[in-house]
């Protein structure tokens, strides 16, 4: 993903060339873009300021949209789930052992609603959990310390000149890596909205897709941002 240089600009004596799309004037900060937070009581309406710990110096932030992982997608089979480390890891454990009754008792309820649903929708994940697509599902779904059934579908993916990082908002406004993407790996960002569905589909290099859920007033952001463009900043 690479932000695409404009042409030359021209304007008359006296008046000054706008400057081309995802550059600022001289003297001026590059705009980047933030989904608006919906967080009771957040001292600020954008996450910019709780990500830029995240993006080092040299390394320009150009956007932050907040979505989800579609719920097409299912929790990471075991086989896949990487090992949850720390001091909480044996209650991990055991509720991983009862996760198991709960995950054969949920695939049995909600299995055939979820197969319907992709069979109208199309499916969440294809190219498997091993492939570009499915690693990424797999890094939003591991979640944090907060999160050790393999459900989280929280997003926030935050896109600088250099990468691509996957990161959720937990507790008291503390932003949570979860994982990277190398920008080579996004193709494009395909949008599949409908009166019903916010539904968006990152296409990966090696193709595969995953699935995702955008907000009307962030689809445009993420499309561009997914083809290395900078949006304008959200409107207030």
């Amino acid at each position: 993903m690479t932000t695409p240089q404009g042409a030359p600009q021209h304007a008359p004596p006296g008046r000054t060339a706008p400057a081309p799309a995802g550059h600022a004037p001289p003297g001026h900060p590059v705009p980047v873009y933030s989904s608006v937070r919906h967080a009771v009581g957040s001292a600020t309406d954008s996450f910019v300021p709780l990500v830029a710990p995240l993006v080092p110096p040299g390394e320009r932030l150009l956007g932050v949209v907040d979505l989800e992982l579609s719920d097409l997608i299912r929790r990471v089979p075991r086989r896949h789930r990487p090992r949850k480390d720390g001091v909480l890891r044996v209650l991990f454990l055991l509720a991983d052992l009862v996760g198991v009754v709960v995950e054969l008792l949920e695939e049995a309820v909600f299995g055939l609603a979820r197969t319907v649903r992709r069979l109208v929708r199309g499916r969440g994940l294809s190219g498997g959990w091993q492939s570009q697509a499915g690693r990424f599902a797999i890094a939003v779904l591991t979640g944090t310390e907060a999160t050790p059934a393999f459900d989280n579908h929280d997003l926030l993916v935050v896109v600088t000149d250099r990468r691509i990082l996957l990161a959720a908002e937990g507790r008291g406004q503390r932003i949570v890596r979860l994982g990277e993407v190398p920008r080579e790996h996004l193709r494009r960002v395909e949008l599949r909205l409908t009166a019903v569905s916010g539904r968006a589909d990152a296409h990966f290099a090696d193709g595969s897709r995953a699935a995702l859920e955008v907000r009307a007033r962030d689809a445009a952001a993420l499309e561009a941002l997914g083809r290395g463009a900078v949006p304008p900043p959200a409107a207030r």
